[in-house]
């Protein structure tokens, strides 16, 4: 099997770069006719099955008894129906890039939890350095000094979603190499769909307004490109890249969604939201760099 061209991973990089930077535009353009676990529901209903097709085109296969997929249903309540879900409700109260900018913290809370996990090592010296930092960079964000500059409440939630997705995170490693990753993929998407449907049936409310034509494109963009493409170059890229390597795409999500919010739905930039991440960006260096001095050692 011949190397891929560079030109190729190029490609598969910048995609992942800016569809799951765009997905944010995407969730609150959707808003506006779509309740918001609805919304998340019917987006990972449809995911589910264009990446359950594409996987056994693919050949891949989801052996073995339904018990062994517990574990990996259960991540995906985890990851889908909590964590997302907290995003697309989150984003109706905050702008699309300012929810992706609270979503940087992810390292942070991985540094900070990992320890829980036996065999995980914890932060270093320098690995608290860089967690206080980061947290410090979110508090610049939330401008406390403004009172009602800020809604607390969904960005609170929004904030929780990270520790629901590292908390997922750390999870699916204990049971990753047992099973091929995008089987993981399309069986967590269909838990997470599961219950985000059954929640807002109990709600009672699937739209909040008429649906319009950008609403739905905005939906199919969310089940076709920010979901089955971008996981097909991201499962491209874990084949011929490092996973470190790879990772470095979630410092431009949150860029990408920032500009596409500016120009695209006029949502304002503030010296405190680009201060913040700078701050918090800072922070994630300082851990990943004192995550990698631990795995030399």
């Amino acid at each position: 099997m011949s190397e891929p061209s560079r030109f190729r991973l190029g490609l598969a990089y910048g995609a992942i770069c800016v569809i799951w930077g765009s997905t944010y535009l995407a969730i609150k353009v959707g808003l506006e006719s779509f309740s918001p676990l609805f919304y998340a529901g019917v987006r990972y209903t449809l995911a589910t099955a264009l990446a359950f097709a594409v996987a056994r085109a693919s050949g891949v296969a989801f052996a073995g008894p339904l018990r062994r997929w517990l574990p990996v249903a259960g991540i995906g309540v985890l990851l889908i129906a909590v964590s997302n879900g907290l995003v697309f409700w989150s984003e109706t109260r905050l702008d699309s890039g300012f929810t992706a900018l609270l979503l940087t913290t992810s390292p942070l809370w991985s540094a900070l939890l990992s320890p829980l996990i036996p065999g995980e090592p914890g932060p270093r010296a320098l690995g608290w350095i860089g967690i206080v930092v980061g947290f410090a960079g979110t508090v610049v964000m939330f401008e406390p000094w403004r009172a009602g500059a800020v809604p607390l409440l969904p960005a609170v939630a929004a904030e929780l979603s990270v520790v629901t997705w590292t908390v997922g995170s750390l999870w699916a490693r204990r049971i990753r190499g047992t099973f091929q990753p995008m089987a993981i993929s399309v069986a967590q998407m269909a838990a997470g769909a599961v219950v985000l449907l059954a929640v807002s049936l109990v709600e009672g409310r699937a739209m909040v307004g008429p649906l319009t034509v950008r609403a739905a494109a905005s939906l199919a963009y969310l089940v076709v490109v920010g979901s089955v493409v971008a996981f097909a170059a991201y499962f491209y890229l874990l084949q011929h890249w490092g996973a470190t390597r790879v990772a470095t795409s979630t410092y431009v999500n949150p860029v990408v969604a920032v500009i596409l919010g500016a120009l695209l739905l006029r949502e304002a930039v503030t010296w405190s939201m680009v201060a913040g991440a700078i701050v918090v960006f800072a922070g994630v260096t300082l851990v990943l760099r004192d995550q990698q001095a631990v795995a030399r050692t």
